[in-house]
């Protein structure tokens, strides 16, 4: 073995040990953000009234509409630009002042909803929201100077620290009587505790400068990246629309409980495989490739990527669907019984939808980020397609739909990736054949479980347990085997010098 050899594979270590310290410390921050806004939610909805929480609700959903139109594409475009301190400090400029037109709208129509409509509570904290944004505009473009500096496990400290410190300030303003307000501070609190943070670690403040080519260059990456997160925005909230308007608020009830419970563990996946997936893409490409080059390189690298969110996400999502008549009651009582099927439907969708957040960084790091917003709308038009046409089965036909809509995206997906971004999903598929079989002996576990007559906690904790062992188990020894036959069968292919030739 050469030197070289030796130096390429130490340095490929180095690299896998890198990204799962930034997958673990990602997925701990998601645990962390999830946690306390359970821990939020159970005290303030004891403490508030419904039409308190309704307008906190409301203004929240107004302000992350202004935020991600103030984000734009800033976080991903200093992730994926040329290494320039004054191209760093021109996108910081275009975020502050983008950050800065969206407070004043939302101070605007805060200003107005309190003169014209007497609604001062709705004012107050949407001015306070109105804040906010500018700090979480500006926090965009240092949590993409992490990620391109490869210091992702910084960004997840960094959230957990925000997260605690607004949980903090939102606990003690519901014991001191604030409210709502709480509820606002707390989130503002933690943004700004994050700024912080990501200031002090990078050593950075931006020069205010801006030059016009790049400001028309930023606009031109981001219109796309803003298009597409447009429509998963209204994408969010068109469910809940439909079901209000043709079944109630009741089912709406239902349906959001499902979709929490799903989109809880979804979020906890999506943004460690985001940040290790802009990471380990971001390596595999050179400064000096021509575009199929780093077609191939940026393919590969996802083609390797692929297989372990499969294996991370399936059991996750699978065994939600099994436990989530349990979990549901125990978790939200016996009232919340309708909402158990559901959430095991919704479950399969947002499995299915696991491999499409790799689409973003695949698609932006090959050039072909113009083709986000035209496939995120025909996603958006199949989803709601099958969401109308569902409507005549009942609030579960319509979570079917969703499950079926979810089919046809990932088949888009699998299109998309192979032939813009050079992804081989044949040889995803082959990697990840071993899934299946750990799957199966999972759900047989977590079945025969469930037949013995314990306390619900005991028995809903048992399930999870075995489950997961069983799955790592299975999917730990088919792993071993596999790869043994797999260099066994290359081994085999290589031709051996008889002594005749030597």
């Amino acid at each position: 073995m050469t030197l070289k050899h030796i130096s390429q594979v130490t340095a490929e270590r180095l690299t896998a040990r890198k990204a799962a310290i930034m997958g673990f410390m990602a997925m701990a921050s998601r645990i962390c953000a999830q946690l306390a806004q359970v821990v939020v939610f159970v005290l303030a909805a004891r403490m508030l009234s419904a039409a308190e929480f309704g307008i906190y609700t409301l203004i929240l959903a107004i302000a992350i509409l202004l935020t991600r139109i103030a984000e734009a594409g800033s976080r991903e475009f200093i992730m994926s630009c040329r290494e320039d301190v004054s191209l760093f400090n021109q996108i910081a400029t275009m975020a502050l002042a983008s950050g800065a037109a969206a407070m004043s709208i939302g101070l605007l129509v805060s200003g107005t909803m309190d003169h014209y409509f007497q609604m001062r509570l709705a004012a107050e904290i949407l001015a306070i929201f109105s804040v906010w944004v500018v700090f979480a505009t500006f926090s965009a473009v240092y949590a993409g100077l992490l990620v391109r500096q490869s210091r992702a496990e910084m960004h997840s400290i960094f959230i957990v620290t925000g997260e605690g410190v607004g949980l903090v300030v939102t606990l003690a303003g519901l014991l001191a009587g604030w409210g709502i307000f709480a509820l606002a501070v707390g989130k503002l609190v933690m943004q700004i505790t994050y700024l912080c943070c990501a200031m002090i670690f990078t050593r950075w403040l931006p020069r205010p400068h801006l030059q016009w080519s790049i400001a028309k260059e930023l606009a031109a990456f981001s219109r796309y990246i803003l298009a597409t997160r447009m429509v998963a925005y209204f994408h969010t909230y068109a469910v809940t629309f439909v079901i209000g308007i043709f079944f109630g608020t009741a089912s709406v009830g239902y349906y959001r409980v499902a979709e929490r419970l799903g989109s809880s563990f979804a979020d906890m996946m999506d943004e460690p495989s985001r940040l290790i997936a802009w990471v380990s893409l971001r390596r595999a490409v050179r400064d000096n490739q021509t575009p199929l080059e780093v077609k191939r390189s940026v393919g590969k690298e996802a083609t390797v990527l692929l297989p372990f969110l499969l294996a991370l996400s399936a059991p996750i999502f699978i065994g939600l669907a099994l436990i989530s008549e349990k979990l549901v009651v125990l978790l939200l009582g016996e009232q919340w019984y309708p909402a158990a099927p559901l959430t095991a439907l919704l479950a399969l969708m947002y499995m299915l939808y696991s491999p499409t957040v790799l689409t973003e960084p695949i698609l932006s790091l090959t050039g072909q980020v113009q083709r986000l917003p035209l496939i995120s709308l025909f996603n958006v038009v199949v989803a709601v397609v099958f969401l109308l046409g569902a409507v005549p089965f009942g609030i579960m036909g319509v979570a079917i739909g969703q499950v079926v809509a979810s089919m046809i995206t990932i088949c888009v997906t699998v299109w998309l990736q192979s032939h813009y971004g050079g992804v081989s999903w044949k040889r995803v598929g082959a990697n990840s054949i071993i899934i299946v079989p750990s799957l199966i002996v999972m759900i047989a576990g977590i079945i025969w479980v469930s037949r013995f007559s314990l306390s619900p906690e005991l028995d809903l904790g048992l399930q999870i347990l075995t489950g997961a062992l069983i799955y790592t188990c299975v999917l730990a020894a088919l792993y071993i085997s596999f790869f043994k036959v797999t260099d066994a069968f290359a081994w085999k292919k290589v031709k051996v010098p008889s002594e005749t030739n030597l």
